[in-house]
């Protein structure tokens, strides 16, 4: 199925029009909108599409995006309210490029599928590669995406079909059904002639894949490569190498992780039979790795990707669960201080102090969160080198806990000389808290991974209880053991 790109070349007099009507109607006063340059869209532009909503001149508006790509349509829609959005929509109507859909957030792509009708969502799936529209599928419920796939062309239908059935996140999600594939039997010349003459080929693709007469793959070749061949040499003789091929249930990770480690530009995805069922190019992997990436940074702190398109509801929603679960640590570690509650009275310097333990551990475990993760996610951190990656952290946080000892030690003899010994509970104190943290930034983590639960997500509020609960613990134990 081919791929209508949007590729309608800007017109030197609209652009001429464009732009009288932006020096006549973009006063400072009236296009305030933040100044940052989105791809091709500028400030000017955003500006020139919010007053044609305000004043409702559709004529205008079409012309704007009629003369844009997918992309620059897509930060356009990305970079407006909700209302805006919307109004947009209803003006450029039917003038909106199948393409555009693919480029957008999950959240805003979700957003403008509410306001289509069964009928255009039918028309702009129809016009999609497989893999593109399998992703907009995917995002509706089940009712609906059963009625939208119903209505589409046979072959897209089947492909659609056989992709949704493999699991979220598996190569067989991500794969696309549009790549070429020919018998290593063939010479350049046969395969040239083919790439000529074959009328339902891909729009895009930069690689040959070679399989045999059951359609196992056997090699691949680069298009410069197969252009400069003789044409009588064999393909099979002239591949690039053996091919590696990618189990259609493999992890979307994984699948990354292998484009990383191999270089690949694109590779080809097998069935239980090792017959090729489809590729993934690398520009799908880019937007794998972006998603990871947000997902797992937006997971640290308790927050989600898209929360800046989402209404205050929906991210107060997503947010309460982790501030509650947050609240719970916080409590266990106020449950600990009521413990030592008549020692603080005695001794109210305590409550100055016993935070700076806490706050420490907390950094000193975040440290170490932070990179045991992402060596989890770049799969960096194997079974071959776990324990040198414990002992490691353990004599960084051993290391670091001596230094701030002393230096804890030597400001709270210096701040509070009348509290014999307090100097060195401190130090002791900020010691073990500091070598505890940077165990339990490592450990909290690996064993959540092996638990199959993901480590972004969960490993802050156990740290949190460990680093300011045994923070406050030993601290006001020790001061309970060496100074009462």
């Amino acid at each position: 199925m081919s791929q209508n790109l949007h590729k309608n070349k800007p017109n030197p007099r609209m652009k001429a029009k464009q732009k009288k009507y932006m020096k006549a109607k973009c006063s400072p006063r009236r296009c305030a909108y933040p100044q940052q340059q989105i791809l091709g869209v500028g400030p000017k532009m955003i500006n020139s599409i919010l007053i044609g909503l305000r004043e409702n001149d559709v004529a205008h508006v079409r012309k704007i995006v009629d003369g844009l790509d997918e992309y620059e349509v897509a930060n356009i829609l990305e970079s407006l309210s909700v209302g805006n959005r919307q109004k947009l929509l209803e003006m450029i109507g039917q003038y909106l490029a199948p393409d555009v859909l693919p480029e957008l957030n999950e959240v805003v792509q979700e957003q403008v599928i509410d306001t289509l009708d069964e009928k255009q969502i039918v028309h702009i799936v129809n016009e999609l590669d497989s893999d593109d529209a399998v992703e907009l599928l995917e995002h509706m419920d089940d009712k609906e995406q059963k009625e939208v796939i119903r209505q589409l062309s046979p072959e897209l239908k089947q492909q659609v079909t056989s992709s949704l059935s493999y699991p979220e996140d598996s190569a067989g999600r991500i794969m696309a059904r549009d790549f070429v594939a020919i018998p290593d039997s063939w010479t350049v010349t046969e395969a040239k002639h083919y790439l000529l003459t074959e009328k339902e080929l891909p729009d895009e693709f930069y690689t040959v894949f070679l399989t045999d007469n059951e359609y196992h793959p056997t090699g691949e070749i680069t298009l410069d490569k197969l252009l400069r061949a003789k044409g009588g040499e064999k393909l099979d003789a002239i591949k690039d190498g053996e091919i590696v091929p990618i189990n259609v249930y493999t992890d979307q990770e994984e699948v990354a992780h292998m484009f990383r480690e191999y270089g690949w530009k694109s590779a080809v995805v097998v069935d239980a039979n090792n017959r090729i069922i489809g590729a993934i190019n690398i520009d799908d992997i880019v937007d794998i790795v972006h998603e990871e990436v947000s997902e797992d940074i937006m997971a640290l702190s308790g927050a989600e990707e898209g929360d800046v398109y989402k209404s205050p509801l929906a991210i107060f929603k997503s947010r309460v669960v982790w501030l509650i679960t947050n609240l719970v640590a916080t409590i266990l570690a106020s449950s600990v201080i009521s413990g030592f509650e008549n020692m603080i009275s005695q001794i109210a310097v305590l409550a100055v102090l016993m935070p700076i333990v806490a706050s420490m551990g907390g950094t000193m475990g975040n440290q170490t969160l932070a990179v045991v993760i992402r060596a989890l996610a770049t799969k960096e951190l194997t079974s071959r080198n776990t324990w040198r990656m414990i002992g490691k952290e353990f004599l960084v946080g051993l290391i670091n806990g001596i230094l701030f000892a002393g230096l804890i030690g030597i400001i709270t003899w210096y701040r509070f000389p009348e509290y014999q010994g307090l100097s060195m509970v401190i130090g002791l104190a900020m010691l073990i808290n500091l070598a505890i943290a940077s165990l339990a930034g490592i450990l909290i983590p690996l064993i959540l991974n092996k638990c199959k639960v993901d480590p972004a997500i969960s490993s802050g509020v156990f740290l949190i209880a460990v680093t300011d609960s045994g923070g406050f613990f030993i601290f006001l134990g020790l001061a309970k053991l060496l100074l009462f």
